[in-house]
């Protein structure tokens, strides 16, 4: 089924007024989950909405943003979230890296203390939109084991850079498991099997049950020990560079008696402090060119760049509106009842 674009979004930021949150805060968080759906990340769209909220009524999430900064430099920033809205606190804090390098060339922030924030992309893509480079990693609770291990350590820490071109953004978001927890959980919540190369049950052996994975068991890293590594120095540049809390000090944000204190790394690259944006641009046209009319393999008919199916997906979702399961629909219509607001 398809929702009005505004219809969910009047919705969600309902919810969180209702909750005694102040109007501009809502829309980011909404702005975000509206994103993740239009780009077909449904994992991290309107399916968050109802945890979201069950943290803010328990206090786990403020619902008025309190966010301070820290060890100001050049360059470089720490921000504090205080344990406000994920989505608030990552805009915040990309926004202050775009500013730190338009002034330096770069701009990294460190944020600890924040929350789920969402599709990593969203924060990156603020600075191509800007020509502007922009890299960000999140730390999230421990997902996957170490190699050779059977007990979560490590979270599988999404990464997303975005480079602006003269059409759309070239768009890396990925996380460092085969797949994401949401997406496990969107399975679960459908009835769906899942590959059996998403995760491993208890015992370690790979299953196509999702409930196995939620219930003891653990997301499998991409590509082997590679994921893993990159796992680890994304765990480094962010809750250890930040100061903020890492691997088995993070519990999971469905663990609703405890706060959690998910850390962010924020780096923009402002490419006219390196190169002409002529230049840049320039060579980026060539690189696409090189990629999208490369040689095809037997069958495919188009060479696609990274992010550019999302960005497909997306042009057609805002003329059809919000893709929702019926089970999704059903839960955010009982969110409201709960909430006594106008539901969907």
């Amino acid at each position: 089924m398809y929702i009005d674009q505004n219809k969910i979004m009047n919705f969600s930021n309902n919810c969180f007024i209702k909750l005694g949150m102040p109007e501009e805060e809502a829309n980011i968080i909404t702005e975000v989950m509206l994103e993740a759906d239009l780009r077909g990340i449904h994992s991290h769209g309107f399916l968050r909405l109802p945890i979201y909220v069950e943290r803010i009524q328990k206090g786990l999430i403020k619902n008025k943003a309190e966010i301070t900064e820290e060890n100001n430099s050049t360059s470089s920033l720490v921000v504090n979230g205080n344990y406000s809205a994920g989505q608030v606190a990552g805009k915040y804090a990309m926004e202050k890296s775009i500013e730190i390098a338009e002034e330096n060339g770069v701009g990294l922030v460190a944020v600890k203390n924040s929350n789920h924030f969402g599709i990593t992309a969203f924060y990156s893509l603020l600075a191509a939109q800007k020509d502007k480079i922009g890299i960000v990693i999140s730390n999230v609770a421990p997902l996957m084991p170490a190699i050779g291990g059977k007990e979560k350590v490590i979270g599988n820490n999404p990464i997303s850079i975005a480079a602006p071109s003269k059409e759309k953004p070239i768009v890396l978001d990925m996380a460092l498991s085969n797949t994401a927890l949401g997406k496990v959980i969107f399975h679960k919540g459908n009835n769906m099997k899942i590959p059996k190369e998403w995760g491993v049950d208890a015992e370690g052996v790979p299953t196509d049950e999702p409930e196995k994975i939620l219930n003891g068991g653990l997301l499998s890293a991409v590509g082997g020990p590679k994921g893993f590594g990159l796992a680890v120095m994304a765990e480094i540049l962010t809750g250890v560079l930040s100061g903020g809390d890492f691997s088995k000090m993070i519990p999971s944000m469905y663990d609703t008696e405890r706060k959690q204190s998910i850390s962010h790394f924020m780096l923009t690259i402002d490419i006219k402090k390196l190169i002409p944006l002529e230049t840049y641009y320039s060579n980026i046209d060539q690189l696409i060119s090189f990629i999208k009319h490369s040689s095809k393999a037997e069958g495919v008919e188009e060479i696609y760049m990274p992010g550019e199916i999302e960005f497909m997906k997306e042009e057609n979702n805002r003329l059809k509106g919000i893709p929702m399961e019926h089970n999704i629909f059903n839960q955010l219509n009982e969110l409201a009842v709960e909430l006594n607001v106008e539901g969907l």
